[in-house]
């Protein structure tokens, strides 16, 4: 009826604080625009800004105004040198009067990130060159976290290189511009050091506008997207996470530890290395399948070329053939990285596949940016290593947020069904709401899709649309018995749904599952369930904002993505060395997932950016092992998925081509699992 809630009212009727105040002394500045990001992706409560100028009488009046308000929690990077006055005025318990960076006399609840480590990691790098004069240009030294990172930068060099005299200067944000020109009234130090990207961009326009001589080198902390310029070395912090961190204690409602600092992400790959490119003519030839992932890897291979002088070439073939390829492997030895499936991955890993530990031992220390449960499934057979995740993933169900919660739709359902509009939990209200959706459907308009959609053409592709049924009434293929099988009676259940639903779906001949995405992304489909290394895509299109993400249906998702090891007809084990701690280094996975890729590497889970651009990634972060993909029987032993998938999958077309029954079909298909897929 057009009814507009008064918040204001609602809260004082209520008598209880609610909100949350974030002082700042600016929202240009990196360090505090990503403070507030961070807070604003992971607060679930009204955040409202207000900005000091780091000027403390209107941080003064701030506080006046604050303390006519109802606000729960204040949150505030400070220019006063006393905390006192935010006690008095605000008169809020301590614990909710959370001091970022600064940390002024007397504050109880405080956050930061490693101030300290980061001058000591820059101060040591800076050293081994051995310096004349070295200058540090930072914020007012009386804030704590530049005297904490001033005083690791001169003990640092005190140990490491005392013969470097230091310069520092400090200064108020609005003075940086005329401070920065002080480094280079005379001769200008050998290496400057900022403490943020706008004092690095003062030096710059101070050293071209006030000196003779060309910029000397800038050692700078950053965030975690570092601009890549000449002469200019990033050391990376986490500000948008420390925004993260503040919303979590602010949500744990005083559960959690008060006084926080957060560790730094360190030096930008290859930052202290050189950026020649070195003379190396070797080649690395990668057989891989058309995705995402290899999209974003194809654009950031010029980068390891340029480091290593090692050019890759990508042989992307669909996945039937890459199966083909693998499994007849001696007459294509030319190939020196594969990615494998990993439905394929044990079954074919021994007789494809070098051992981590005998290309290099190093290799072995990758594993750590996986979870256990992750590296038994996408690198390790019978604890032994043979590859590592390449973009491994599981299945979830994304949908249009904006249908589920539009009111004329929630209200047209309701009429039609007697239930609320909801995200379905199991595939009977998967198929309501799937039906409902075709039976509205307007063919062009993007708010009357389809419901969703079955891949009808592509055995695998059928299979793992069933099975996902299946699995959800209970069924698993690892039997008693070493072969695999389809348990017959929650089978036929699940083929029985898996027919139904034909009827009230887009039916899709498409040979991968690039159709259904596109469909989604082109606004056609409602609902999708679709593995996250192939959907991770999608949030680069216009229909991003609209996306919602839930488990799937049942909620025994199916695993997915692959893994990437070296053919045992290689020889270029330091070529493909290199490349694996580019490949797996926090800074390459990064940039790879942020250009649509995936990747379960523990680096991306502190990257506030990338889960603001893919929230779904949040759902796989603190049980990346759920899922199944049943690649061994209950003893252990290894049977071939990839076939038993396809055994599958043909059985399943012979029902929706009428000539067998569900019945007659579970025979057949657990026939053939008996006698094809055991070694």
């Amino acid at each position: 009826m057009g009814y507009q809630i008064n918040a204001q009212a609602q809260s004082l009727r209520a008598s209880k604080n609610s909100g949350i105040a974030l002082i700042l002394p600016s929202i240009n500045a990196e360090q505090y625009h990503q403070l507030y990001c961070g807070l604003q992706q992971s607060l679930m409560t009204d955040l409202d800004l207000y900005v000091t100028g780091d000027i403390p009488s209107a941080e003064q009046r701030i506080l006046q105004t604050l303390a006519a308000k109802s606000y729960q929690t204040v949150i505030t990077v400070s220019c006063l040198s006393e905390s006192r006055l935010y006690y008095q005025a605000l008169r809020l318990p301590a614990e909710q009067i959370l001091f970022v960076y600064r940390h002024p006399e007397g504050a109880q609840a405080c956050f930061s990130l490693d101030f300290a480590q980061a001058g000591a990691d820059l101060a040591t790098a800076i050293a081994l060159q051995k310096p004349t004069q070295v200058g540090v240009f930072c914020d007012p030294l009386p804030y704590a976290n530049s005297h904490l990172f001033v005083d690791a930068v001169k003990d640092t060099f005190i140990n490491l290189s005392p013969s470097t005299q230091l310069t520092v200067i400090s200064s108020p944000a609005g003075e940086c511009h005329t401070a920065a020109f002080s480094f280079f009234t005379d001769q200008p130090p050998q290496i400057l050091i900022a403490m943020d990207c706008d004092k690095t961009r003062d030096l710059t326009q101070a050293a071209y506008l006030g000196s003779l001589s060309s910029c000397p080198p800038i050692w700078q902390l950053c965030g975690n997207d570092p601009a890549i310029v000449a002469n200019q070395f990033s050391y990376q912090m986490d500000y948008a996470r420390l925004g993260a961190e503040i919303a979590g204690y602010i949500e744990a409602k005083g559960r959690a530890e008060p006084t926080v600092t957060l560790t730094n992400r360190g030096f930008a790959l290859g930052e202290v290395q050189s950026r020649a490119i070195p003379v190396n003519s070797e080649v690395l030839n990668m057989l891989i399948l058309p995705s995402p992932s290899t999209d974003a890897l194809k654009k950031l291979l010029p980068h390891f070329t340029r480091q290593s002088g090692i050019k890759v070439n990508l042989a992307i073939y669909p996945y039937a053939e890459i199966f083909d390829i693998l499994s007849n492997l001696s007459l294509h030895p030319h190939y020196d990285l594969l990615r494998i499936d990993m439905a394929c991955f044990p079954w074919l890993a021994e007789r494809t596949l070098r051992p981590l530990a005998d290309i290099n031992a190093s290799l072995l220390a990758l594993q750590q940016h996986f979870s256990p449960e992750i590296n038994a499934h996408f690198s390790q057979i019978d604890g032994k290593a043979y590859g590592l995740p390449f973009d491994a993933s599981t299945q979830l169900l994304f949908y249009r947020r904006d249908l589920f919660e539009d009111p004329t739709i929630k209200r047209m359902f309701y009429e039609k069904s007697g239930k609320e509009l909801a995200i379905p939990n199991n595939f009977t209200e998967f198929d309501a709401i799937s039906a409902f959706f075709t039976a509205i459907h307007q063919a062009g308009d993007p708010q009357r899709p389809l419901g969703s959609s079955t891949m009808l053409s592509n055995s695998g592709l059928i299979a793992t649309e069933f099975l996902l049924r299946y699995y959800a009434l209970g069924g698993r293929l690892a039997q008693n018995d070493l072969a695999p099988r389809l348990e017959p009676e929650i089978a036929t259940n699940a083929l029985r749904q898996y027919l139904n639903q034909l009827v009230i779906t887009a039916n899709l001949n498409s040979e991968w599952w690039d159709e259904p995405v596109a469909l989604f992304e082109q606004g056609q489909l409602a609902m999708l369930i679709m593995y996250m290394n192939l959907f991770n895509d999608v949030a680069h299109s216009p229909i991003s904002p609209a996306i919602g993400s839930a488990p799937v249906p049942g909620g025994v998702p199916q695993m997915g993505g692959g893994s990437l090891g070296m053919s045992r007809f290689s020889q270029k084990n330091t070529a493909v060395t290199q490349f694996f701690h580019w490949l797996y280094s926090p800074e390459i996975t990064t940039n790879l997932v942020l250009l649509g890729g995936n990747s379960a590497h523990q680096s991306i889970y502190q990257n506030q950016r990338i889960l603001h651009q893919y929230p779904w990634l949040e759902q796989w972060r603190n049980t990346p092992g759920t899922g199944i993909r049943e690649t061994h029987g209950l003893r252990g032993e290894r049977f071939n998925l990839r076939l038993a998938e396809f055994i599958i999958g043909q059985g399943i077309t012979n029902v929706v081509n009428n000539i067998m029954t569900p019945e007659q079909a579970i025979i057949y298909i657990n026939q053939r699992l008996l006698n094809e897929t055991l070694p």
